[in-house]
């Protein structure tokens, strides 16, 4: 044969030659395409995150800024709730106090009625003061409660006599109704506890014009040791519209704008309640509607305890401890009208009280005389009450002198505030308006606590 004879495999091997060139010339424009679309969504991936970062930075900045901003200005609420606190507090503390000491002298009816309105919108006062520091905790989330013995059955019949008598003057029928054993002890906090029903109580007494209030209290008892006690505050006032339910759960609300026109008040009290009840374990419920009265429900968990726990801490005791002695009571204040509510609300105690205008004073009075105790006050001129009480516990100290009991009896009041003083040496703390039950108690505790060591 011929080289001639076989054109044919010839042109199959040039065609499959240029196919494949054809092939592999598109495949490498495809892919440099593709390349080039990765390359452009890379870059744009690089600009968004750098868009991002920047964003971030930025972010982070004003937050950072706005955190301050928010620190700052919750700091400058703080320092002027503390400083309005106490120059209310200092002349509340001369009012109330002079008050109590006009009661104590003998007055006529009329006279005592006089005394009674001071003391009464002393109180009222006093009473909104406390709310809005009480407000001033919870957004800090640092309200507190204690947990000592308490006899149930004592708190519940002393709130029974409080608001039994504004029922009648308003002409209600005014029922209690408590468990039965109610001698019970337990351990919570009979001041917030009181708080509570009083706020529920005085609402009750104050919207409800005919028919009744009614408190109910009942104790069940729970796993673990605990018990759920649960007060229930009825009247038959005009009764709340459901859809003001929640506002009457809100900072400065009322269920409608004229109840602070014709009753007055803040519109903290249930609101302070409800958190009270919930850091003790419990809440606060609401039933009612308009023209149906109303049926607020409280609980707390408690925890029984023996009524020996108590020791020291009825009322009765207390007075009986400081009229048992010739105390020697030294105090410092700066105030004249509160170093005469002090003498007025100590001096059927029958102890020795001397007075003191400043730290200093008080010093020199204490070096030279033994003394029980000491009362002291904390803002003062020429020295203060915590620089006092540094310098005689350094002295007790190097002495290896049985420390004084010193009570603060100050108009500072916030819990950061009497925190401060207890880590300072302070062995107590009273806060101005001075109650005399409180001051007495306070007097007694640090006075038998000293006689027992």
């Amino acid at each position: 044969m011929s080289e001639t004879s076989h054109p044919l495999p010839q042109v199959v091997s040039r065609r499959r030659y240029e196919r494949a060139l054809i092939a592999r010339e598109e495949a490498e424009r495809l892919l440099e395409a593709k390349s080039r679309e990765l390359y452009e969504a890379n870059q744009g991936l690089l600009k968004s995150k750098s868009w991002l970062e920047k964003a971030v930075q930025e972010r982070t900045v004003e937050l950072e800024a706005a955190r301050i901003a928010a620190e700052s200005a919750n700091a400058a609420k703080s320092v002027f709730l503390a400083s309005m606190s106490h120059e209310i507090r200092t002349p509340l503390n001369g009012i109330l106090g002079m008050a109590l000491a006009l009661s104590e002298n003998g007055l006529t009816d009329e006279q005592n009625a006089i005394v009674d309105v001071i003391r009464d919108s002393g109180s009222l006062l006093f009473s909104v003061i406390n709310d809005i520091l009480d407000l001033s905790k919870i957004e800090a989330g640092k309200l507190e409660c204690e947990h000592i013995p308490c006899g149930l059955g004592q708190l519940l019949g002393s709130i029974e006599k409080q608001y039994q008598l504004g029922a009648q003057e308003k002409g209600l029928e005014f029922r209690v109704s408590i468990f039965e054993g109610a001698g019970i002890w337990v351990k919570t906090d009979a001041t917030r506890l009181r708080q509570v029903i009083g706020n529920l109580l005085s609402n009750a007494i104050k919207f409800t014009d005919k028919g009744s209030v009614a408190m109910f209290a009942d104790i069940v008892p729970l796993d673990a040791g605990w018990s759920k006690l649960t007060i229930t505050v009825t009247d038959t006032g005009p009764g709340i519209p459901k859809d003001q339910h929640s506002r009457l759960f809100k900072p400065f609300s009322q269920a409608n704008s004229g109840i602070t026109r014709n009753f007055g008040g803040t519109g903290l009290g249930l609101v302070i309640s409800r958190r009270i009840c919930q850091e003790m374990g419990g809440t606060l419920t609401l039933k009612s509607d308009a023209g149906q009265g109303a049926e607020f429900v409280a609980s707390i968990m408690v925890e029984p305890c023996d009524s020996e726990e108590m020791i020291g801490e009825d009322l009765e005791h207390s007075e009986a401890v400081l009229t048992g002695a010739q105390w020697r009571i030294l105090a410092a204040e700066d105030n004249r009208t509160n170093r005469l509510v002090l003498h007025h609300m100590l001096k059927r105690f029958g102890m020795q009280l001397e007075m003191s205008e400043n730290g200093e004073q008080l010093i020199s009075r204490w070096r030279a005389e033994p003394w029980d105790l000491i009362l002291m006050d904390v803002n003062m001129p020429v020295m203060d009450g915590l620089r006092a009480t540094q310098i005689i516990r350094d002295h007790e100290h190097e002495e290896g002198l049985e420390p004084i009991p010193i009570i603060a009896v100050s108009a500072n009041a916030m819990s950061h505030q009497v925190n401060g003083y207890l880590a300072h040496g302070i062995t107590d703390h009273v806060a101005k308006p001075l109650r005399r039950a409180e001051l007495v108690r306070a007097m007694a505790t640090a006075l038998t606590s000293r006689s027992v060591d």
